[in-house]
């Protein structure tokens, strides 16, 4: 009987654990939600503060309308002025006198002596500067994360980066972001679209890529956050090992000074199954820790990487 009590306690602090392990991703779309919410009422009472104020809008015509008579009498003042400054004086003289020819002394002409030029003398070749070798990629990323096991995380993406090799450049970023779980049968899901509208790319002669940018982070309920993405990837082994890591930061801007609205960390090692100079293809391990409207959750996964130059 102690035994089938033990097993009993036992299974439900499991049940238990479970469940409040499961409402992590539940709870943070009911958040979104209510953020949504906030921020549509902010929306709505600003747009009635701002219709109240219309009442004036004939008085600024009549102002504008002033204003524009004015800039005509202006222009018209100062063509007319033009005119008159353009128009021939009243006393000109009639005649100019003619000055008288004068004769002048033709310098004497020196022919340049000729420069022989040796047939295998060979011209100097002007030196050429070197142009700087351009590293442009579009890249195809996916990561998915399986640990802890009561919920999952699916981000594909897209990369796409322009400029020099170990130089300046710039780059473009989309993620669609998806997590999942599951609880007592049913799904609970909460999805969101990472814009990086604006991101400047440099490299570094090892090979280090450094990634600053800004964008927007777009959730399900088209609810529209800034983003700042700070991130670098280094290539390593000729360009055997690639090694990332970024973070991401988008503020709650409603006005109930709420929790932001996503902080994420994360961090991969990714080894070269294919590493052709045109073509290489990653495949590694990959972790991710992240707080969405003041929910904390983190991740475990595996993630590829294909990269065309």
């Amino acid at each position: 009987m102690k035994k089938i009590s033990i097993g009993l306690l036992t299974i439900g602090l499991w049940v238990m654990s479970i469940h409040t392990q499961a409402q992590k991703i539940g709870k943070i779309k009911s958040n979104a939600k209510s953020s949504s919410n906030s921020r549509k009422s902010d929306r709505s009472s600003g747009s009635g503060g701002s219709s109240s104020s219309g009442s004036g809008s004939g008085f600024n015509g009549e102002v504008c309308f002033d204003i524009f008579i004015g800039c005509l009498d202006i222009l018209s003042t100062a063509s007319s002025n033009e005119h008159q400054n353009t128009s021939t004086p009243e006393y000109a003289p009639t005649s100019t006198p003619i000055p008288a020819k004068k004769t002048e002394e033709k310098p004497e002409v020196v022919t340049p002596s000729p420069i022989l030029v040796q047939k295998n003398q060979a011209t100097p070749a002007l030196p050429q500067k070197k142009k700087a070798a351009q590293r442009a990629y579009f890249q195809v990323k996916a990561s998915y994360g399986f640990l802890p096991n009561n919920y999952e995380i699916f981000r594909p993406g897209v990369r796409a980066r322009f400029g020099k090799k170990h130089g300046f450049g710039m780059a473009v970023d989309y993620r669609y972001n998806f997590l999942r779980e599951k609880v007592l049968g049913d799904y609970a899901s909460y999805f969101t679209h990472d814009i990086q509208i604006l991101q400047f790319a440099p490299e570094t002669n090892g090979d280090v890529e450094i990634r600053v940018g800004g964008g927007l982070m777009i959730d399900e309920f088209k609810e529209l956050y800034p983003e700042i993405l700070v991130g670098f990837n280094a290539l390593a082994n000729n360009m055997q090992w690639n090694f990332g890591s970024e973070l991401r930061f988008a503020p709650n801007t409603t006005s109930g000074g709420q929790a932001p609205a996503r902080i994420e960390w994360g961090a991969n090692v990714q080894y070269a199954l294919v590493n052709q100079p045109k073509f290489k293809l990653y495949g590694g391990i990959r972790s991710k820790v992240a707080s969405y409207f003041g929910e904390k959750i983190w991740s475990i996964g595996i993630g590829v990487n294909m990269r065309i130059y």
